[in-house]
């Protein structure tokens, strides 16, 4: 896709100039040559460090095993990568890693002088691949070296159509026939110059540079190419020349870049140290697959974009200031800055801009209205005609200038305070009328509806207010706010698209609703795929720019309204160059729209608008892949053809579980951004990001696909590898891990089996020892029983003892009141009782008085109440006479002196000395009671 602007008005404006420093690319200043791989796009360059490789996001450079400087690249067609320096000649190829491994061919040269040669030229041709040396010529084909001999010193071999044509020093131009070196005819005078390039000309020409000049050969006669262009030549010195498309060549020289022109010789672009290049000493040129240009210089490389549709016009002094507004006006083209208004006369394309007298300060606002220029201007509004500034409204702060549908001879604009209106005057030129009456805000933004009510977005972030006019436009007659917070919380952008107005901010694009009164989130079905959008800048109702938040810029043609009909285009600009909250676009004329950028403009084609992405675009690359913890493991790949899904291509072990993978794509002129998915890791696409690198951190063992696409096509690229297990943690491992389980199992169940067992003995016992203390808690309770009924009976023969004792001492006591009474009667009647009465009588209750049987059978059961008491009393006491038993029995029953008295039928004085007597037997202290003694024993 090219853009013959030739020497129309705009040919100032050059293609975008990208510059790759020495600190980017990390290696020397000095690029030699450049090449292309024709499988994987990838650009190559002859570095004085050696290799560099460029796959469109990052650099890599390989250096050959003796450091030499490489002078030479070329890759064939099946992808070798030959490259030449000092003494050294050879080719590269990816090893398994996918590193390029370097393969030389100097053993197979037999001559001992090719160590002194620098390989500066290498050229492959369907014979073979040629080395050149200033003195010889290497042909390798099929294994083998062949040594040319030419004529003399050489400097350049080189291909025009099927001839291999070359310059012999002081004996002029050779062509390079079955091995044999034939004289051009005529042209023995180039041998006495430098002849550095030679390129097709038309069908059957050449076209011969030299250092001083460029001819034309047309098989029998040299003429003069240009006279211009031969002038430039002599003064700069011509170096390196390519043609460039069908009609277009580039000539690089080393005094004064790169100069482009036609086939005829019509100069085009020249680019230089002070219009974009790092260095303006051109040592190799390339066209790269899309037909931009790649040039390699005495510092630095740098690319020339030449198949992109915008041209730019960049302000490299900064002269001018940030560019707010831009304008075509008759044969002017005028630039509002924020240091001024400054034209330039557009039939002098290379003359400067310059700065308009009295328009120091900021310009907001230039609009070419029924062929009047109007300036909105910090210090008021003018009208500019040709170079010179008239005030028409000294209101400060001209930020936007409207026409109304309704009065075509009346504008209203937004300034720093107020709404102006312009009128025409009786010469139909715009004359400041009057401010509108009711409002008083700073509005940046106005648009007018189909209702005719006028909209303004006022500045900065205070929301949207519809206002509704008089008829003479002197005041607001109603107006409504919409203070919504998300137009108070972000920049908030107001447009008109057909008859829908339209609120863009970063939460989202608002569309008023006619039927609610109130902006809903309902973007209009065409721009549903578009998503942050910043701002719209609407061409035509079917045609408009969309700029995202990102900064990327996309041109969309709409198709009847709907959606399915209408198609996106990603515009290739920078999106690091806009002036932020006042980005513009602006059409110039039918031809032409302009992009106000931060130290120019870019200028696009609109007949080219429609083809910005013609063609197919590939998929991206995963370039490599690198164990974040074991660098030295790294992946790289060169294009999609090494990708296999069917297995995983790459292993990793478990310890390499943080990957850092690297995305490239060969397109070297246009924004990319990547988005991608980690199957069986995320679960959504990630956003699109300039982000050339992920790290994947902590992935778990398992095979992973890693799926890849860019913002310029669907096309998805897939990568399949796979983390390894832990050598504990293998298909073995684990059925080992399975049959330990089972006999851990069964270990733990046996020994559970063997703990139920011992559980279940010891519960036996448990319970026979229950069972035992039961039984024998029972037998206790049985012999409590026992003894509670002994006791019982016991208590029971003690009562009964004691009222047999009791009985006894009555009955004692009774008899012997009787004796006593008998004696008194006997005393009384004397001999008229009978005396063998008396003593029968007396004999009878001597005998009923206790005897030693009553005493037998009193002691019988004494022992039998008090468990053997007398018995014991013996054992202990073997001294103690009847009597003494006797008292202690008394003593045991707690029976008085009195009551012994009666049961011994003696007195109380013997009682008391029987009981002095027992006491002295049982040597009992004094102070020891003796009832309480023979109790307790």
């Amino acid at each position: 896709m090219h853009v013959s602007v030739g020497q129309d008005s705009y040919s100032f404006c050059r293609p975008e100039v990208t510059q790759f420093s020495r600190q980017l690319y990390g290696a020397y200043n000095q690029t030699w040559s450049i090449s292309q791989h024709r499988q994987s796009q990838f650009m190559y360059f002859a570095n004085s460090k050696g290799l560099l490789e460029f796959d469109g996001s990052s650099w890599r450079l390989y250096e050959l095993p003796r450091k030499q400087k490489v002078r030479s690249v070329a890759v064939d067609k099946n992808g070798r990568i030959y490259t030449g320096a000092l003494g050294e000649f050879g080719y590269w190829l990816p090893n398994q890693a996918g590193k390029l491994t370097y393969y030389s061919l100097t053993s197979l040269v037999r001559d001992k002088a090719f160590r002194n040669e620098e390989v500066w030229n290498i050229l492959v041709t369907p014979g073979g691949v040629l080395f050149q040396s200033f003195a010889y010529i290497y042909r390798y084909q099929q294994g083998k070296v062949q040594t040319l001999h030419p004529p003399g010193n050489v400097l350049f071999v080189q291909q025009v159509r099927d001839q291999l044509l070359l310059e012999v020093i002081d004996k002029g131009l050779y062509e390079l026939r079955n091995d044999a070196f034939l004289l051009v005819k005529g042209s023995e005078f180039l041998g006495r110059e430098t002849v550095n390039t030679l390129l097709p000309a038309g069908e059957k020409d050449i076209l011969i540079g030299t250092e001083q000049a460029i001819y034309r050969y047309d098989g029998s006669q040299f003429k003069p190419f240009d006279a211009r262009v031969n002038v430039f030549m002599r003064q700069n010195r011509l170096n390196r020349g390519l043609k460039i498309g069908t009609d277009r060549y580039a000539f690089g020289t080393l005094l004064n870049g790169v100069l482009i022109t036609t086939a005829d010789g019509r100069i085009l672009y020249r680019f230089n140290q002070k219009n974009g290049l790092q260095n303006s000493t051109v040592l190799s040129m390339r066209q790269d697959a899309d037909g931009n240009l790649w040039v390699g210089l005495d510092r630095g490389i740098d690319l020339i974009n030449l198949n992109s549709p915008i041209r730019y016009f960049t302000d490299h002094d900064d002269n001018l200031g940030t560019v707010y507004a831009i304008a075509r006006h008759a044969n002017y083209l005028y630039l509002g800055t924020n240091q001024g208004l400054y034209y330039k006369l557009l039939t002098r394309p290379d003359s400067p801009f310059q700065l308009i007298p009295e328009t120091q300060g900021q310009v907001w606002n230039l609009a070419v209205l029924d062929g009047q220029l109007l300036c909105g201007h910090n210090r008021g509004t003018f009208r500019i005609e040709g170079v010179k500034a008239r005030l028409l409204c000294p209101i400060t702060g001209g930020w936007v200038l409207h026409r109304l549908s309704r009065y075509p001879d009346q504008l209203i604009q937004g300034t720093y305070t107020k709404l102006c209106v312009y009128q025409k005057d009786s010469r139909g030129q715009w004359l400041f009328s009057h401010t509108v009456d009711g409002f008083s805000a700073p509005v940046r933004q106005l648009e007018e509806d189909e209702t005719g009510a006028i909209w303004v977005n006022k500045a900065p972030n205070q929301g949207l207010q519809r206002l509704r006019l008089s008829a003479d436009l002197k005041r607001v007659e109603a107006s409504t706010e919409y203070a919504d917070p998300v137009f108070q919380q972000a920049f908030v952008n107001l447009c008109r698209l057909g008859t829908t107005i339209l609120a863009t901010s970063a939460r989202g694009v608002r569309r008023f609703d006619v039927g609610t009164g109130r902006f809903v989130l309902a973007p209009m079905p065409f721009l549903q795929s578009e998503l942050a959008i910043r701002k719209l800048f609407p061409l035509s109702d079917d045609e408009l720019f969309i700029l995202r938040q990102d900064g990327a810029l996309s041109f969309l043609q709409r198709g009847n309204g709907h959606r399915r009909n209408s198609t996106s285009r990603e515009v290739p600009i920078q999106s690091n160059q806009w002036v932020d909250e006042s980005e513009a676009i602006v059409p110039l004329d039918s031809g032409h729209v302009a992009i106000c950028r931060e130290n120019g403009f870019a200028l696009l084609s609109r007949a080219e608008l429609p083809q910005l992405a013609t063609g197919t675009v590939r998929s991206p690359i995963i370039r490599s892949v690198t164990a974040v913890d074991d660098p030295a493991t790294n992946q790289l790949f060169q294009d999609q053809q090494q990708y296999r899904q069917a297995e995983p291509m790459l292993s990793f072990s478990h310890r390499q579980a943080d990957l850092l993978v690297t995305f490239s794509m060969p397109y070297y002129t246009r924004p990319i951004k990547y988005s991608y998915w980690l199957e069986n890791s995320t679960r959504t696409w990630s956003a699109y990001s300039a982000a050339y690198q992920k790290e994947f951190s902590n992935l778990p063992p398992g095979t992973y696909v890693l799926h890849l696409r860019s913002n310029l096509s669907n096309a998805e690229t897939a990568l399949t590898f796979e983390i390894r297990p832990p050598w504990y943690w293998t298909t073995w491992s684990k059925l080992l891990y399975v049959l330990l389980l089972i006999a851990l199992a069964r270990f733990l169940y046996q020994l559970h089996l063997r703990r139920v067992a011992l559980k279940q003995n010891q519960v036996r016992e448990k319970l026979e020892e229950k069972l035992r203390h039961q039984e024998e808690e029972s037998q206790r309770e049985i012999i409590l029983l026992q003894k509670e009924q002994l006791e019982q009976g016991l208590i029971q023969k003690s009562e009964e003892l004691a009222n047999s004792t009791m009985t006894l001492i009555q009955k004692n006591e009774l008899l012997m009141q009787l004796k006593d009474e008998l004696k008194q009667v006997r005393g009384q009647l004397g001999n008229r009782l009978p005396t063998d009465h008396f003593q029968r009588i007396n004999y009878l209750i001597d005998t009923n008085l206790s005897s030693e049987q009553d005493w037998k059978l009193f002691e019988a059961n004494f022992n039998k109440v008090h468990e053997q008491f007398l018995k014991h009393l013996i054992e202990n006491h073997p001294d103690l006479s009847q009597g003494d038993l006797k008292l202690a029995a008394y003593l045991r029953m707690n029976l008085s002196t009195k009551e012994i008295a009666q049961l011994l039928n003696i007195t109380h004085r013997s009682v008391e000395l029987k009981r002095y007597r027992l006491r002295k037997k049982l040597a009992l202290d004094a102070d020891i009671n003796l009832s309480e003694f023979m109790i307790k024993y």
